[in-house]
């Protein structure tokens, strides 16, 4: 009598509740006699690895019924969710992390199914960070195992209809799965990358904040990863460099030489706030899939890190949830419903804009340069860019020990979307291998995007020049409203601390791409709910 409402209330607690789940299992669900129930199974993949597979049906789905499947991965250090309704704090992390939750799919009219990935928590194996030769045929395996479940909806014997949804890593299991089986009807990759070398080794700079926590969160759940993936982790924190053979290991997981094969309609959710998988990553994943590909891109503000800007307006959580649930609808249900332009993104202020994902749509560039020279001291820590509020090694800040350009004034609304364009001639001594450059919004102080980007840089003292692309932006600047570029020496993201020196900058010239095309959407929009 009293132990279903306790079990209840404990599943109602995101993570915490999916952890102790294997001890306390799910609440009695009341229903009519014979409708499905919840169950967990242990599923035996490929390699005779055991995976920890739940399967939560559809909310109201009747006895004998069927309804497609939706496949919702969990991000790195999380089991799979167990929270069979929609919980206080759903909402939250949607807005957060741009993945909606198991009780809203279910109510949705899917069957939700979730995991431990390997090497986590009760599944076995060895983790081997979502690859294409491991994890996704663990989901080919479960996929196989929904096919034979009375209440899976199947397109083919063996062929169930189902979607996949998740964030982080829960976002990279869809791309090597929907690469490698071509059973997934649609999938709805979140905060996502292309490549970790890409994202985590950015032009050969180890992320230190970021590589410290995540693989913090490995140790703290117990997780049991590839060998070679701690000792990546503490040299890089500890001396900013990877071997050639930890290079090697991070390209060979990530989605990047296998897009071409991807089929499913696609709807890419990245946060403009994201210091890990910047939006870089979602572009460089857009333009590798076929044209053939139904894709749709949507930038929120969010994702690995915060929105400071707007952290208590849930209008982003809100947007991600509608854009999925009616992606869901067309190419899972098949339903004859709109999924809205094929870009979408937010600015600094909380509005959100359509506009050409391409080139088609560039306006006149904003274009800045240097008018004298001057010399960057390279030091570590001091005066540099973040942490975030002081203590997060996740962001960027506005830094006192800069070399600064002003951005020109614009006269007009102009919206700056993209990648911006640095040119540095340079020449300098020292240990230092990077510097940062980053976008300072002058009426805030605050970096757009949180982001800044590393240049790779050659103390040698000779004078060298070099372009480089900068992390993707979108910001809304209104007349009168003014940028500064700031060239730094360090960020606690990319911290280096054997990193000195001094950097003699000659010129520095930075381009910013603008659109042409943008037009606000509402954000009061309609999702569908069956």
């Amino acid at each position: 009598m009293f132990v279903t409402p306790i079990v209840a209330a404990i599943h109602m607690i995101p993570i915490v509740g999916d952890i102790i789940h294997p001890f306390i299992g799910y609440p009695v669900q009341h229903g009519a006699p014979g409708a499905p129930v919840s169950r967990d199974v242990m599923i035996t993949s490929f390699d005779g690895t055991k995976i920890y597979v739940h399967f939560m049906p559809a909310s109201g789905l009747r006895a004998g019924k069927v309804a497609p499947t939706i496949l919702e991965g969990p991000g790195l250090g999380m089991p799979g969710s167990t929270s069979l309704e929609v919980t206080p704090l759903d909402g939250i992390l949607t807005d957060a992390l741009g993945a909606v939750g198991v009780g809203t799919l279910r109510h949705a009219g899917y069957n939700v199914v979730t995991w431990d990935p390997r090497g986590e928590y009760r599944s076995g194996g060895v983790l081997q960070l979502d690859s294409a030769d491991y994890e996704a045929r663990d989901v080919s395996a479960i996929v196989s195992w929904l096919a034979t479940q009375p209440e899976a909806q199947l397109d083919s014997p063996g062929d169930p209809r189902f979607g996949m949804v998740g964030a982080s890593y829960g976002g990279g299991i869809q791309w090597v799965t929907a690469a490698t089986d071509h059973r997934v009807d649609a999938i709805v990759p979140s905060i996502s990358w292309n490549t970790l070398n890409t994202s985590l080794y950015k032009s050969a700079a180890f992320k230190s904040g970021w590589g410290t926590l995540l693989t913090a969160a490995l140790l703290l759940t117990g997780a049991r990863p590839n060998p070679a993936i701690y000792p990546a982790s503490v040299q890089g924190a500890l001396t900013g460099v990877l071997t050639a053979a930890q290079q090697a290991l991070l390209a060979e997981r990530g989605p990047a030489a296998l897009l071409g094969s991807v089929t499913a309609p696609t709807l890419i959710i990245q946060g403009t706030v994201d210091t890990l998988f910047s939006l870089q990553e979602a572009q460089a994943n857009a333009a590798a899939l076929d044209a053939g590909v139904p894709t749709k891109m949507l930038w929120f503000c969010g994702g690995h890190g915060l929105c400071t800007n707007n952290l208590f307006d849930p209008t982003d959580g809100q947007v991600v949830t509608d854009a999925t649930l009616n992606w869901l609808a067309r190419y899972v249900k098949g339903q004859d419903v709109s999924t809205g332009p094929t870009f979408e993104w937010v600015d600094q202020r909380g509005q959100y804009y359509s506009s050409s994902p391409g080139p088609t749509a560039a306006g006149v560039p904003i274009v800045a340069a240097s008018s004298k020279s001057g010399v960057l001291p390279l030091v570590p820590l001091l005066f540099g860019s973040g942490p975030l509020f002081g203590v997060l090694p996740i962001g960027a800040t506005k830094a006192a020990n800069a070399f600064n350009v002003a951005i020109p004034t614009v006269t007009t609304t102009t919206y700056v979307v993209g990648a911006p364009q640095l040119t540095l001639t340079y020449s300098g001594t020292g240990t230092s291998r990077h510097v940062f450059a980053q976008l300072v919004d002058d009426s805030t102080g605050a970096v757009l995007g949180n982001q800044a980007t590393p240049i790779p840089v050659t103390l040698d003292g000779k004078t060298r020049t070099m372009s480089i692309s900068l992390e993707p932006v979108a910001q809304t600047l209104r007349p009168g409203q003014t940028l500064t570029l700031q060239l730094v020496a360090s960020t606690a993201n990319y911290e280096n601390f054997g990193a000195f020196g001094a950097l003699k900058v000659s010129s520095l010239q930075v381009s910013l791409p603008t659109i042409a095309d943008a037009v606000a959407v509402n954000a009061a929009r309609t999702a569908v709910l069956t």
